[in-house]
């Protein structure tokens, strides 16, 4: 419904789309290369490679609602990975607890704006999730491969939204 009304409950999402993403992405479709390399004259602050991803579907013949419709149910995927969290972390907790909790993110107005007027913090925000669960996934099998993607999801999710990086110290000195 939030879609469908344009909810944009944290008063900027609406505005960052209308001001520079939309733009940004119609612009990435017509000339990838001209874009990227003048994309400082956006005023951008966030990285661009969500938005060329999302141009990808301008090239597919999507329209610029039809991407925001993508976005909209790529961002639930936030749900499950942080229930897979949860299950990891609260083993003795009934399971419908740990959905119910899982399901409060719906709440938040950041989410709700975000997943649909489309921002690079929330995809970048569920590879971090996902770096948290292989984090997990290591320290409870010590498995290098959980290592390897907690590394390469924590790395996708820095290319995405550059606010996660910070989190590299903290994993380079535990592995």
């Amino acid at each position: 419904m939030g879609f469908i009304y344009g909810e944009n409950l944290n008063y900027g999402s609406h505005s960052d789309w209308v001001g520079g993403n939309s733009s940004a992405i119609k612009d990435f479709s017509n000339n990838l290369t001209y874009t990227l390399l003048n994309f400082d004259s956006y005023n951008h602050r966030h990285s661009p490679i969500y938005l060329i991803f999302l141009s990808l579907f301008l090239d597919l013949g999507f329209d610029l609602n039809q991407v925001r419709l993508i976005h909209l149910h790529l961002c639930i995927l936030l749900i499950p990975i942080f229930y897979q969290c949860l299950k990891l972390i609260f083993i003795n907790t009934h399971i419908n607890y740990l959905a119910l909790l899982s399901l409060i993110i719906f709440l938040s107005p950041t989410f709700r704006s975000l997943a649909i007027w489309p921002d690079s913090r929330l995809p970048g925000l569920i590879f971090f999730v996902l770096t948290i669960y292989f984090f997990l996934k290591f320290r409870k099998k010590s498995e290098v491969k959980y290592a390897w993607y907690t590394c390469v999801s924590l790395v996708v999710s820095s290319y995405i939204s550059p606010n996660f990086s910070v989190f590299f110290p903290y994993f380079f000195f535990f592995f």
